[in-house]
């Protein structure tokens, strides 16, 4: 019996680090499509379709490589105010990449888009 040996190519392997820059590469490019923020003023903006959540951006602040943004839904948590989940994100013009800075998620969204069954 004859052994044959076949090549497979080698594809390079992301690690941990690759990977999470990967992420913010992808979150640049589905945040552009959706808003472009990199060129918006200081303010709020909403962006909303018949039939679904509206989308609220809020551009805290632009600085010459960064701008730093607010990203959540319409709706806000009862206990606290805020607006609820929401997303503190810093978006990197230079890099193309937008990193999650931190998060505020509360229980009401949940109950919005019936993730729990009420019997």
């Amino acid at each position: 019996m004859q052994n044959v040996m076949t090549r497979r190519p080698r594809l390079p392997a992301l690690g941990r680090f690759g990977w999470l820059m990967a992420l913010y590469a992808e979150n640049h490019g589905r945040l552009v499509r959706l808003f472009d923020p990199g060129h918006l003023a200081p303010g709020q903006y909403l962006s909303q379709v018949e039939g679904a959540l509206s989308v609220r951006l809020d551009v805290l602040a632009q600085h010459a490589y960064t701008t730093e943004l607010r990203l959540s839904y319409t709706m806000l948590d009862p206990a606290t105010g805020e607006p609820d989940p929401s997303a503190y994100l810093r978006l990197y013009r230079d890099a193309g990449q937008v990193e999650a800075t931190h998060c505020y998620v509360g229980r009401r969204w949940q109950d919005v888009i019936g993730m729990w069954f009420r019997s």
